[in-house]
């Protein structure tokens, strides 16, 4: 045995031999952990049944209440006044008889509103308007836009059909708090 110490080259040899034994060992043990992963199925839990199901509280807490009398006026060719209340989260405004405010030929320049022209949102005690894909485009206050936080008095342009948006003010509002109003300075 002391023969084999003694020479350099079968000592390398001998330390080559182990070291790609371990290489290969390696790589076995790798697959095989690989290969038994992808059989391993996940544990089944069982179903429970629907009579032991409890029901559980809604995760997103529901909207405040609506302020008082929100809306959306137009003005007919005569100059009566058409109200829409907005007493959902959610409304469309369109010509189409599926929306939630349709919009009369009796408005001006009613044949410039879409279809499905616009939908306003609730979001919390404020309303956002968001333009549908319309033909003619949406304004708030002249000015063109896809979305918008209204405030109350804006001028909306569905087209070239006009509205004005009417929210009272509320406890909390900047208005009502000695803060400015709609259109107002700092």
């Amino acid at each position: 045995m002391s023969n084999l110490l003694a020479d350099p080259n079968d000592t390398t040899l001998m330390i080559g031999g182990l070291a790609l034994l371990a290489v290969v060992i390696v790589v076995i043990v790798l697959f095989w952990r690989m290969s038994r992963r992808s059989r391993v199925k996940a544990p089944v839990q069982p179903t429970p049944q629907p009579s032991l199901i409890e029901p559980t509280a809604a995760t997103v807490p529901p909207p405040p209440p609506l302020p008082a009398e929100i809306e959306l006026e137009f003005t007919t060719d005569t100059g009566q006044p058409v109200i829409f209340k907005l007493d959902k989260p959610a409304l469309t405004v369109g010509r189409g008889s599926d929306n939630d405010i349709v919009i009369p030929a009796s408005i001006p320049n009613a044949d410039t509103v879409s279809k499905h022209h616009a939908r306003l949102r609730r979001d919390q005690d404020d309303y956002i308007v968001r333009d549908l894909g319309s033909r003619n485009g949406l304004t708030v206050n002249g000015r063109q836009t896809l979305e918008n936080l209204l405030q109350d008095g804006d001028r909306l342009g569905f087209g070239t059909a006009e509205a004005i948006f009417h929210q009272p003010l509320s406890n909390g509002s900047p208005a009502s708090n000695g803060g400015p109003g709609p259109g107002g300075a700092a």
